[in-house]
């Protein structure tokens, strides 16, 4: 199973840092936030990792390498940086996403969710790609992803679309993709709400799944944007 990890962003909000630091090699309890990341996706079957990278792209590999954990690492690098949904299809184009399927991730999450509902998500006729989602506590500060009865995308951003909406939800940037994706990502920069998962929405084709998780029942999960984010989730590492 390859895991494409999405490591270009320019950590702006934790500068000065990420001037000298890729923000994916910042550190968590003591360890890289990218090979927290690396051992929760080893663990759940990931046999090859490709991973993106634009900002101080050249540091980042040299951390990490062409191999972690007896698995290789192909890597992407990006000049300019192509977005969410344009990176795969880089990825994609240089034949590094060579299987049928495959896992993405964010490249700033800590996570132990496990990852078998969105692999078997991904089997449900006509499904090209299930993101794994939790409760939208902040829909007007947090993009909403509204989902139908069937679990199917049927809405990005906005109020509630129909009576039969349900949730908000919040992506969690955690998916599992089929190749079909890439034919939906237009060339160059493009970002996945705004340019694959709204067409969709707007068509109701159902191709994309939405899998509800709860936290921390399921397991943890925290996007690293802040330096605030960044502390909970060492708080949350350290007394587990």
């Amino acid at each position: 199973m390859i895991a494409f990890v999405l490591a270009a962003g320019l950590g702006t909000r934790f500068r000065p840092a990420t001037l000298a630091t890729p923000k994916p090699l910042l550190r968590l309890a003591g360890r890289p936030i990218l090979f927290r990341l690396f051992d929760h996706l080893l663990s759940e079957g990931a046999e090859r990792f490709v991973v993106n990278a634009h900002h101080l792209a050249g540091e980042l590999h040299g951390a990490v390498g062409d191999e972690y954990g007896g698995v290789p690492v192909s890597w992407s690098f990006e000049d300019p940086i192509l977005g969410t949904a344009g990176a795969l299809r880089a990825a994609a184009e240089r034949g590094l996403l060579t299987e049928e399927a495959f896992l993405v991730a964010n490249g700033d999450l800590l996570t132990t969710l496990p990852l078998g509902r969105l692999l078997h998500a991904r089997q449900e006729e006509g499904v090209i790609s299930a993101l794994g989602v939790i409760p939208n506590r902040n829909p007007d500060r947090d993009t909403p992803l509204w989902a139908d009865r069937h679990g199917r995308l049927l809405a990005v951003g906005g109020p509630n679309p129909s009576p039969d909406a349900v949730s908000p939800w919040l992506f969690t940037g955690l998916q599992s993709a089929r190749r079909e994706i890439v034919e939906r990502i237009p060339p160059g920069y493009s970002e996945l709400a705004r340019d694959v998962l709204a067409p969709s929405a707007e068509k109701r084709d159902g191709a994309f799944a939405l899998v509800p998780y709860e936290i921390p029942k399921d397991g943890l999960w925290f996007v690293l944007g802040t330096a605030l984010r960044l502390a909970e989730a060492e708080r949350a590492v350290t007394s587990s």
